[in-house]
């Protein structure tokens, strides 16, 4: 039988290079790596809001986590205690699945978190996971909706840090259309295909705008004036990829 213990601030780093791994559909860099390891040190200190278990391999090393990160909401009487967790992150290393790992950590840690009161859980499932949801009581909810809004930029920074060439500019814009991706259940190949899509849509508007300032359309003539087209320039510049992902 697969025993899961409860996670500790030392089982961080581990935690969150499954969830780079096996859960983003883009790898996190070094530094967004550091980040998530510190803050969800942290995190799942006593006090903290973060509640996980793990399995360790049997020749070491951990090998699944289930990770869920407590919120306040008004009560109801179903959550009377004014509390929800969202399920932030299940994964189990490719080696080492099918063999209950997954069920036995989150489990552990859909009890742990009743043993606090807390009465409603929520969740992203891909159709590989939803079987295991629905064997511990997850039912879809055709009502949920979701808005990711970035966060304003300034000083020349974007979401991600302060970007060096064209290529971290790209890189961002498809972490952000990953999240949104990943929400909406999207199998890691879909989401490559889409990204590239999504990408090439913007530089497609970005022609349009500079061919119908130049008047080379010989269906639509002038569109605008060079003098316009440097002002949505800039502005495009100034919002940022908030800009892209509207």
């Amino acid at each position: 039988m697969t025993t899961a213990r409860r996670a500790t601030p030392t089982d961080a780093e581990a935690i969150t290079r499954l969830r780079s791994e096996l859960i983003l559909s883009q790898p996190l860099d070094a530094a967004w790596l550091s980040l998530c390891r510190d803050q969800l040190a942290r995190r799942l200190q006593p006090g903290g809001d973060a509640r996980a278990y793990v399995v360790d391999a049997p020749e070491g090393g951990l090998v699944t986590c289930a990770l869920a990160l407590v919120s306040p909401v008004l009560p109801a009487p179903r959550y009377p205690q004014g509390l929800s967790a969202r399920i932030q992150a299940v994964a189990t290393q490719p080696g080492y699945r099918r063999r209950g790992y997954a069920k036995a950590a989150l489990t552990a840690l859909l009890n742990d978190l009743e043993q606090e009161d807390i009465t409603l859980f929520e969740l992203h499932a891909s159709e590989e996971s939803r079987p295991l949801y629905e064997g511990l009581g997850f039912v879809s909810d055709p009502a949920l909706m979701r808005r990711t809004a970035l966060p304003r930029q300034s000083h020349g920074q974007h979401r991600c840090g302060a970007a060096t060439d064209d290529w971290d500019t790209i890189l961002c814009l498809a972490d952000t259309f990953s999240c949104l991706d990943t929400e909406n259940g999207l199998a890691p190949e879909e989401q490559w295909t889409l990204q590239v899509l999504k990408l090439a849509e913007e530089v497609g508007e970005a022609a349009q705008a500079v061919i119908g300032a130049r008047g080379t359309n010989p269906r639509k003539g002038w569109m605008r004036s060079w003098v316009s087209l440097n002002f949505v320039v800039r502005f495009w510049h100034e919002i940022g990829v908030s800009r892209l992902v509207g």
